[in-house]
């Protein structure tokens, strides 16, 4: 059994930290702790209710001195196999404080499909640079989530041979069709049956584009297409901004806003269509999360996204309200024709084939055997 240290930037609302907790849940076969930089967050409770021991460094920035020698303490007593980081400031500080530890058998996890420097701080640009440089001597293998960020991340400058992809996994024993939830979705909402009811699972941040989703909204005929939607995560309920612009769109009888919900399988099973309209992403498990609860998808080109859905669902350009309102139609008109249910199915089972739980446990026990 080996020690596999993770550092992680947060353990707040994001894929790459969900991607962590699921790893320590799942591999049997080796010990996991876990080390946050920052204060803790959503996963903090539930990765100790595993068993696995967490440290949580509240950093305030990653200048901070005092902090960065208290990592390396704490990565010299658990005397790691194997350190793990996260995200893009989780492998900066994490690393470069292993090493100091002493600690060779390093491995990165890349979670960018692509770097907008619109919405991407100055400060995340010039630590992948510099990581780009690092990437050649100091971690041993370097995990990406998607196809795309393999191809972004080659033509940054990172170390091509060292490139392993990993898609993100899923649990299809506990993400499973459940139509009983859509009724009561419907049901507590008052939504006549015959509207079609979509939604958007994500924590409000401009990479996610909520607004992209809005104003398509707002572009849809409602006189033809009746549909609802929801927008549900951390951030979102109550949120000024979205409020705001759904007031200024005039889409509020077709709006509401819902913090975050635990049970992905209710949420993902309580709606007709999810839709993802971000402008960036890696992996997004939310769309692989709905698949297997056999809920078909809208989604943008970003990331992996359209690789996620295949032939499953509906693909629009990132960036583009008018596109997506056309996709968004394309798949009301067709929900609860005679294709649907197929439609529901191989979307489930394209998720069970290539995107398994243990597919993506498996992976990472050989990135770190391995090295």
């Amino acid at each position: 059994m080996k020690r596999i240290v993770h550092i992680v930037t947060t353990l707040g609302d994001g894929g790459a930290e969900h991607s962590l907790y699921k790893v320590c849940k799942y591999d049997f076969l080796n010990e996991h702790v876990v080390i946050a930089l920052k204060a803790p967050g959503k996963y903090f409770a539930p990765l100790k209710k595993l068993g696995v021991k967490v440290y949580c460094l509240n950093m305030k920035s990653i200048l901070s001195i005092l902090k960065f020698f208290y990592l390396i303490k704490i990565i010299n007593s658990l005397k790691p196999n194997v350190v793990q980081t996260w995200l893009v400031h989780g492998d900066f500080v994490g690393g470069i404080a292993a090493r100091l530890a002493g600690i060779k058998n390093i491995v990165w996890n890349v979670r960018y499909s692509n770097i907008d420097t619109g919405t991407a701080k100055l400060s995340t640009v010039f630590i992948i640079r510099i990581l780009a440089k690092l990437s050649y001597f100091l971690p041993k293998s370097i995990v990406i989530v998607s196809k795309r960020a393999k191809k972004t991340f080659e033509s940054l400058g990172y170390c091509k041979k060292k490139l392993y992809l990993i898609p993100n996994g899923y649990d299809l024993k506990i993400l499973k069709p459940n139509k009983l939830y859509l009724s009561h979705f419907k049901k507590k909402l008052k939504i006549k049956k015959n509207i079609a009811l979509i939604g958007k699972v994500a924590r409000y941040d401009l990479r996610k584009d909520h607004m992209n989703l809005l104003n398509a909204i707002a572009l849809i005929n409602h006189k033809k297409t009746k549909l609802f939607c929801l927008l549900i995560g951390t951030n979102i309920n109550k949120n000024k901004k979205l409020i705001d612009e759904i007031k200024k769109l005039k889409i509020s009888n077709y709006v509401k806003l819902l913090g975050p919900n635990t049970n992905i399988s209710q949420i993902m099973n309580g709606l007709d269509i999810h839709i993802q309209s971000s402008s960036t992403e890696g992996f997004p498990n939310v769309i692989a999360e709905a698949m297997a609860c056999g809920t078909p998808c809208v989604v943008t080109d970003a990331g992996d996204a359209a690789y996620i859905v295949g032939k499953t669902g509906w693909i629009a350009p990132t960036k583009n309200p008018l596109k997506l309102a056309r996709m968004i139609e394309k798949a009301i008109f067709q929900l609860g024709n005679r294709s649907w249910s197929k439609r529901i199915n191989r979307a489930r089972l394209r998720i069970k084939k290539n995107f398994g739980i243990n597919k993506m446990i498996k992976s990472y026990n050989k990135v770190w055997s391995k090295i």
